[in-house]
């Protein structure tokens, strides 16, 4: 039965979008951070509302939230 479940979740990922490394989340977060000129954490909402537009389907948003909050903690 596992043997089964495991084929079948082979077949279900070749048509999902491949996942982002948190390197890449980072970098395409940091892009759009220098975008909009976000300072802190105040600008976590307007950060995260067009970073998760544009990862749609291939980050976890937990994952970028967390991601978004490093940087602009940083800054």
């Amino acid at each position: 039965m596992l043997d089964a479940e495991r084929e079948e979740l082979a077949i279900l990922e070749q048509y999902l979008p491949e996942q982002l490394s948190r390197t890449e989340i980072a970098a395409e977060a940091q892009q759009l951070i220098d975008e909009v000129g976000a300072t802190g954490m105040k600008d976590v909402g307007p950060v995260m509302g067009r970073l998760m537009s544009k990862l749609k389907g291939r980050a976890d948003g937990q994952t970028v939230n967390q991601v978004v909050r490093e940087l602009l903690t940083s800054r």
